[in-house]
């Protein structure tokens, strides 16, 4: 039941990040939260000894104060030491096979705890930030068709993150997630973190037609991600962005009114007859669904909501607004009174004064 509130709570809460396709040179137009931001880049960098001076050049190229770097595809069993990048520490995972390994650069000044999570048939890095944001890198070799262990080590992992308010999993996964994907994976993975109240911050393709490196999010925070149109590799580098605080949100001042009998009347009064006669089931529910559809909208309307019937909190009920605003004017009403009560005592201590003398 726990669980149950807790997913209702992540949900209601989550904020969907914008997608763009854009050239290193011009991310300052579409990064917009300031240095109130947490940046984060990731590369499937293909080797890090070979492909790190094509990094250097990228950094360059975006000029954007970056917090976070995320190398996948590393073959670190090829790099006995991490290169060096100034400003920032290095942390890498374990790894298996000679291509194998994720590596993580944070800015030195960022407060992060970097851990080390058993992981099965992937490499994975887990940061976590002042306790309210973490960050799953992840890399997944395509060389593994069944992904179950995968999902149960993940499963686990965001299980364990349930008391963080943002939770971003990035990487290359090898799993293509753009719309109606044939991957035979795809489903069980967008599932799984679903379940999690994470979704995909974008689906746009990052290498040739497939989305294969993923940002996955949780975050009642704003967010916007760039695939970069600058091929290191044959993968192209993701930048994230997300806000680490939230704006405030304007005071809904529309309502939608439904007339519900006047829809009742109607469908009793509408003959289903020639979609019954209909032969094909899909098209017949689509028939269907557009003829309720069209009566549900000629029964709403929208409705300017009064500024004294505006709610200011989620839990503030009409009647509980209508009890503080006479509680406001009962308050009003006493300050007044005081006040003409004070602004008498003047004349009356002049009046008794020269009665008095």
């Amino acid at each position: 039941m726990d669980e149950i509130v807790s997913l209702t709570r992540d949900i209601e809460n989550l904020n969907l990040a914008d997608s763009f396709i854009c050239a290193p040179e011009d991310t300052g137009q579409y990064l917009r939260y300031g240095n109130n931001s947490l940046k984060l880049l990731h590369l499937n960098i293909r080797s890090i000894n070979c492909n790190f001076d094509g990094l250097l050049l990228l950094l360059h190229r975006i000029q954007s104060h970056l917090d976070i770097i995320i190398l996948s595809e590393c073959w670190l069993s090829k790099c006995p030491s991490l290169p060096s990048l100034p400003g920032f520490s290095s942390y890498a995972s374990d790894y298996k096979s000679q291509n194998e390994g994720v590596v993580a650069y944070v800015r030195v000044e960022l407060s992060c705890d970097v851990v080390f999570p058993t992981f099965d048939d992937a490499n994975c890095l887990l940061l976590k930030i002042d306790d309210k944001i973490a960050v799953v890198a992840l890399y997944r070799s395509p060389s593994i068709k069944n992904i179950d262990r995968f999902l149960n080590s993940l499963d686990y992992t965001l299980k364990q993150l349930n008391s963080f308010s943002t939770v971003v999993i990035i990487g290359d996964m090898n799993i293509n997630i753009v719309p109606n994907s044939k991957d035979p994976n795809s489903d069980d993975y967008l599932n799984l973190t679903a379940s999690h109240a994470m979704l995909p911050a974008y689906v746009l393709p990052t290498r040739l037609n497939s989305c294969l490196d993923h940002v996955i999010l949780k975050s009642p925070f704003s967010a916007v991600s760039l695939v970069l149109d600058s091929l290191i590799t044959d993968h192209a580098p993701i930048l994230f962005c997300i806000a680490m605080s939230t704006r405030p949100k304007s005071l809904k001042s529309t309502t939608i009114q439904q007339d519900i009998p006047s829809m009742i009347q109607e469908i009793d009064k509408t003959d289903f007859s020639s979609i019954l006669l209909l032969t094909d089931a899909n098209y017949a529910a689509l028939i269907l669904f557009d003829l309720l559809a069209s009566i549900v909208q000629k029964h709403t309307r929208k409705v300017n909501i009064p500024n004294k019937k505006r709610i200011i909190k989620p839990w503030i009920t009409p009647g509980l607004l209508k009890c503080i605003r006479h509680r406001d004017k009962l308050y009003r009403r006493h300050k007044k009174k005081i006040t003409t009560k004070s602004s008498k005592l003047p004349l009356l201590a002049i009046v008794i004064f020269v009665i008095t003398f």
